[in-house]
């Protein structure tokens, strides 16, 4: 029997899972990451303290593992557009600015001009939430990293920096789902843009070699396991299941919820992403992405917000017993796609006095009205004909029903507790066909059969219509505590 390990390096923790041949995981280790807060916008985490967790969970996986046990190769996926500045012995200079840091804005709207070449040559709206508007930040106001000089300099996502102290020959590489992340790689030619460098003032000679998702990265330093795919956490999760039929999205809700499929050619979308599904040396596929900010960590919001305890724990109960609850208009970590807004505040629709139970299910409800919206523009595209749903809030039996009573389509969620490290050990695997998960709902999973509800479906006009006046008006309430 062959193994295949998964590294999974995401926003709330990093983890290391064993997969068999067949992708059946046999064993699990995981560590949470700390988040911080230094101020409004802003969201980093401490570079060494994630290089760390990476290191001991390899360690502590490998010793509950037989010494015979043969593992032929890793695959790491890591949490995209969080990105640090470092220098060429690997100390890093900076705090990691999380995907979620939006102090780059005033740059963002500096660039306002350039907004449509820039979707034009990297398939990704002009957002702070990409890492070449973050890079330019440090670049401009970090004292460290203006003391370094620019041959010492390296500005990189956050795989890069893992890669260099993960693997024997320290190289400075990355793969190219990360790299387009950064904003500043050409979809057509998969390399560097000059144009994208010049517009965000990033000195191209500071930025990693970029490698396909796929291929020969090298070993793990000590343990002497071949890295052979390297990608985003979200690129991973959508192949958790193996590769998705046509017709199928894939839904993953974890801190956000990412909709995902793949495109049978490379199209741009004006109102969501375009992204690359899978690369090696000779072939490159893409994949529509949208995106809703405010899912796990709307929760979390809610919790020290409305000080609610053990909210996720009691979900379960509240959906099923709160039949009515109020539309409350999610804008947590600003509003993803098709809006990109960072400008509208969160609250109900309707100010009221409502019980921690009700607040909780509005809020669900919410990440579940955000994710039918890019439904609908996802299936203009092309039709949809079934919803898989992966990621931890996933397992809410009662959100699933409601995301398919909305929508119309069946929704079936597998067993793959860690979508994305199972979608990046598969990689490595070399996309076996017998880790397939049929999106049948069958032993592997659960169905959901459309249903008729009246009361959502009203909730949900209600909610579109008062989201369209807050985005149509000057002035947002500030959020309903």
């Amino acid at each position: 029997m062959r193994y295949f390990l998964g590294i999974d390096q995401g926003s709330q923790s990093s983890r290391a899972v064993l997969f068999n041949g067949n992708g059946e995981a046999i064993e699990e280790v995981a560590e949470k990451t700390a988040l911080h807060r230094p101020g409004e916008g802003r969201a980093e985490y401490d570079a060494e303290q994630i290089r760390l967790s990476v290191e001991r969970l390899l360690a502590d996986l490998l010793k509950r593992v037989d010494r015979n046990t043969k593992i032929s190769a890793c695959g790491i996926a890591t949490q995209r557009s969080t990105v640090l500045a470092w220098d060429l012995n690997g100390a890093a200079l900076s705090p990691a600015l999380s995907w979620q840091d939006v102090r780059a804005q005033g740059l963002i709207a500096e660039l306002r001009h350039h907004e449509q070449a820039i979707r034009r040559l990297t398939g990704l709206p002009l957002t702070p939430y990409y890492s070449a508007s973050k890079m330019n930040w440090l670049l401009r106001h970090s004292d460290s990293v203006k003391q370094c000089s620019r041959d010492q300099l390296r500005l990189s996502p956050l795989v890069s920096y893992l890669l260099f102290h993960l693997l024997d020959t320290k190289p400075y590489v990355i793969d190219y789902s990360n790299a387009q992340r950064t904003q500043l790689l050409e979809l057509d030619n998969l390399t560097w843009s000059d144009r994208l460098c010049n517009w965000f003032d990033i000195d191209m000679n500071c930025l990693p070699a970029c490698k396909p998702m796929c291929t020969d990265y090298g070993n793990l330093a000590t343990f002497g396991i071949p890295v052979k795919a390297v990608c985003g956490d979200q690129n991973a999760a959508m192949f958790g299941i193996g590769r998705l039929a046509p017709g199928v999205a894939l839904v993953n809700i974890g801190t956000g919820a990412f909709i995902l499929r793949e495109l049978d050619r490379y199209a741009q979308s004006q109102d969501q992403l375009t992204g690359i599904a899978y690369a090696d040396r000779r072939t490159v596929s893409f994949m529509r992405e949208a995106t809703v900010n405010g899912a796990g960590n709307a929760l979390n919001w809610a919790e020290q917000s409305w000080g609610i305890g053990n909210l996720v724990a009691r979900l379960p109960v509240w959906l099923q017993s709160v039949t009515e609850p109020p539309v409350f208009i999610n804008a947590i970590g600003g509003l993803g796609t098709p809006w990109l807004r960072g400008d509208i505040n969160s609250a109900f629709v309707v100010r009221g006095d409502y019980t921690d139970a009700e607040k909780a299910v509005a809020v669900i409800e919410s990440i579940v009205f955000l994710i039918m919206i890019n439904l609908a523009i996802m299936a203009e595209e092309a039709p949809l004909q079934l919803l898989t749903v992966t990621g931890g809030l996933a397992r809410l039996d009662a959100l699933c029903q409601k995301l398919s009573d909305l929508s119309g389509y069946v929704v079936t969620r597998t067993e793959v507790a860690e979508a994305s490290a199972r979608g990046v050990a598969w990689l490595a695997a070399g996309r076996p066909a017998g880790w397939r998960i049929e999106e049948a709902g069958d032993a592997a999973g659960k169905r959901f059969l459309p249903g008729r509800d009246q009361a959502l479906e009203r909730r949900y006009r209600i909610f579109k219509e008062s989201l369209q006046g807050r985005l149509a008006s000057d002035r947002c309430s500030g959020p309903e505590r």
